[in-house]
């Protein structure tokens, strides 16, 4: 990314960041809607997976259940257009409307996809939104900031005002009210509308029918009322079946707003058939005497053939926005046309990666909370770094970066920088209570003057260990530190090496290694990364170990799960290395808990402490419950759970030195729960945890001290 599209990104940001109004909008949503979603998906522990199936079998067939769907469609007297682009469904709805028509439309993704509000307008059409958010947007000449709750931006005293002037009189500032005025201004609309505009939640290729879900009961009235009914559907909602529509339209109350069944749900099969078609009066309300299908090809083929086939499993319910750090920090800053991560990858595969740039490709920190709220299960953080590898090959990952990761692939470079740093750092930084604080400007690297980082080491934890010989030992261990322990976390590696001597494991080291690679790849240069990883490969499989331990869950990902895709294409040899080594990579509490027989500590630690679980830990690699049943063995510590444990911190590696502000934003809602718990020391699993709410706690002037659940562990085996 360039420097002048990075600049664009930011002044997003900082405009999303600014705008607090729509924040409160949001978390209001968000309060509501993610404890009855969490409430309500363990009621269904088979949908997402059957869901899966049916959307995977649906793109894989693309081409067979849009036939059927055509043949059903028109056996029931609807007329289906395949649209290949965005203009070519904009004039065929166009066509269908009177000159100077009056259209009432209701909630569509595919409708704001192409813009068909705003072409009709240009047309002469009269275009009404019935939903009631799309309808308050509309009259505040606004976008929509959500695609379930659009309006949630907008506060309810300029609704008020908005509806005022819409009505010519003074209102009161209630939401009954105003859900009372909107009804009387849009039912007059609803009986005079010359044609109805709808989505589509889902198409049944079987019966040829169209489902519509629904909590305000609108989009009936739309697709019942004008005597001309125009659906717009993404080519991808045709599934095979009835009973596979009905798990989408489950699945979106389940996964979007926490419900069973959404409280309207319509099923569209064909046109009305009263008993006299030429008694207007009689057809009214009735169903329409027309039904348009439009369906939208428009790119989505395209994204197929590039390997983007997943972001067509999405059936817009919303709730990665719910769950998404970035997006309920920015809001609709986010995203292109469909909001957040999917909507970057739509932009792209259309054929336009600048847009995906403009609009946030680099702001998804990886969290993986969107791919785990996702009622399809859509890996869209991998998609977006495919989508920053495209971008690499075409323009280069920045001098900056190149800089950087050039470094970190050389075993010398680092612990070369690190002693330069030891030395000269003095003369730009200033020793703080909890780190160190800068003194100059380094703006430029993501730095402000006030940011709290870590010390370098003035020898590397390479340089230090001596790991302690263990007679007869119970297992024979790796370690893998990372660049954070090797650097500036030498402690954390200590603590490591003495927690593994008390519970008689022998530790191996390598006398060099470099970075595990993961900052390049999610930046999308695979050529510094695969440098890194091979050198990390034989390295460590020349180890003797039963398995390989990590304090790092980013590094443990990597040799995992990053390192077997970088080399999918590699000799059989080298892909079998890679697979026996990603078989030992564990991370340190899961070795702990699982593979020996931990030692009761027996030193007293009297802290209140709460546990943060890393993004990498608890959703990549499933830890969650290893680090909090080792902290209940330690005796004199109190353990206390805060709300929302597996919450992202912000931190992202180079996502918070390029937005600082975001990250340590993100952060915030972190250290409140954690201030919340009345915790004395912060636990985590992360050495990148920990230096991100090091510095959230020194901005904040908090007491509390950040640890390692090793290095708790370690005190409690009595090393101070």
């Amino acid at each position: 990314m360039g420097d002048h599209t990075h600049k664009i990104v930011k002044t997003k940001v900082t405009e999303g960041l600014r705008d607090m109004e729509s924040r409160k909008g949001r978390f209001r949503a968000f309060d509501a809607i993610r404890p009855a979603m969490l409430k309500m998906v363990p009621n269904y522990p088979e949908l997402s997976n059957r869901l899966r199936r049916i959307k995977e079998y649906s793109i894989d067939h693309l081409d067979e259940v849009i036939a059927k769907a055509q043949q059903s469609l028109e056996a029931k007297g609807c007329k289906v257009y395949l649209a290949e682009t965005s203009e070519d469904a904009q004039r065929y709805i166009a066509g269908l409307i009177p000159k100077e028509g009056l259209v009432v439309k209701s909630k569509s993704n595919a409708g704001k996809e192409i813009n068909i509000s705003h072409y009709l307008e240009d047309q002469g059409v009269t275009v009404v939104e019935t939903d009631l958010g799309d309808r308050i947007n509309q009259l505040a000449k606004s976008e929509a900031s959500h695609s379930l709750a659009p309006a949630i931006h907008i506060p309810i005293e300029k609704i008020t005002k908005l509806f005022s002037e819409e009505e010519g009189k003074e209102l009161e500032c209630t939401p009954e009210a105003l859900v009372v005025s909107a009804r009387k201004g849009l039912r007059d609309f609803l009986v005079k509308a010359d044609v109805g505009i709808s989505g589509a939640n889902a198409i049944s290729a079987d019966t040829g029918s169209v489902f519509v879900t629904e909590n305000e009961g609108n989009i009936r009235a739309v697709s019942m009322m004008p005597k001309v009914h125009i659906v717009i559907a993404g080519v991808e909602k045709i599934v095979p079946t009835l009973e596979d529509a009905l798990q989408v339209v489950r699945a979106a109350a389940v996964y979007g707003v926490g419900q069973d069944i959404g409280t309207y749900v319509s099923v569209i099969s064909g046109v009305s058939e009263s008993l006299d078609p030429d008694l207007e009066e009689f057809s009214q309300g009735q169903g329409p005497k027309e039904v348009h299908i439009v369906l939208l090809k428009n790119g989505r083929q395209d994204a197929i053939k590039v390997g983007f086939k997943e972001s067509l499993y999405c059936i817009n319910c919303g709730s990665c926005l719910n769950f998404c750090p970035v997006y309920q920090e920015v809001g609709g800053k986010y995203g292109y046309k469909y909001l957040g991560g999917r909507g970057l990858v739509f932009a792209a595969f259309h054929g336009d990666l600048g847009k995906s740039e403009e609009n946030g490709l680099s702001l998804c920190i990886g969290c993986q909370k969107c791919h785990t709220a996702c009622p399809v299960q859509m890996a869209t953080p991998e998609m977006l770094w495919k989508l920053r590898q495209n971008a690499v090959a075409k323009k280069g990952v920045g001098w900056k970066k190149d800089l950087v990761f050039s470094m970190l692939t050389k075993p010398k470079t680092l612990p070369m920088v690190s002693k330069l740093a030891t030395t000269f750092g003095k003369l730009a930084l200033k020793d703080s209570e909890k780190g160190t604080t800068s003194r100059l400007t380094f703006n430029s690297f993501g730095l402000p003057q006030e940011r709290v980082i870590p010390k370098f080491s003035g020898k590397s934890f390479a340089e230090i260990a001596e790991p302690k010989p263990v007679a007869k030992p119970v297992k024979k261990v790796g370690f893998y530190p990372g660049c954070v322990v090797n650097y500036t976390e030498t402690d954390l590696g200590e603590a490591l090496l003495h927690v593994l001597g008390e519970n008689r494991v022998e530790v191996k080291l390598a006398k060099e290694d470099v970075c595990c690679g993961i900052p390049s790849i999610v930046s999308g240069d695979l050529e510094h990364a695969k440098s890194m990883a091979l050198k990390n490969i034989e390295t460590y499989s020349a180890l003797e170990m039963d398995a390989l331990v990590f304090v790092c869950p980013s590094c443990a990902v990597a040799f995992k799960e990053e390192y077997p895709k970088l080399f999918a294409d590699a000799s059989p040899d080298l892909q079998e290395k890679i697979k026996k080594l990603a078989e030992k990579a564990k991370d340190i509490n899961e070795f702990l808990s699982k593979d020996i027989k931990l030692k009761a500590p027996k030193q007293k630690v009297t802290e209140t402490v709460t546990y943060h679980d890393p993004c990498h830990l608890a959703r990549s690699m499933g830890v969650k419950k290893e680090p909090r049943e080792i902290l209940q063995k330690i005796p004199g510590l109190k353990y206390v759970e805060m709300q929302d444990a597996d919450a992202c911190c912000g931190f992202g590696g180079s996502f918070s030195l390029s937005f600082y502000e975001l990250s340590q934003r993100i952060n915030e809602g972190k250290l409140k729960n954690v201030t919340d718990t009345q915790a004395t020391t912060l636990a985590t699993s992360c050495p990148g945890c920990m230096v991100h709410f090091r510095d959230g706690v020194a901005q904040h002037d908090m007491k509390q001290k950040v640890s390692h659940v090793v290095q708790i562990l370690s005190r409690a085996y009595g090393r101070r």
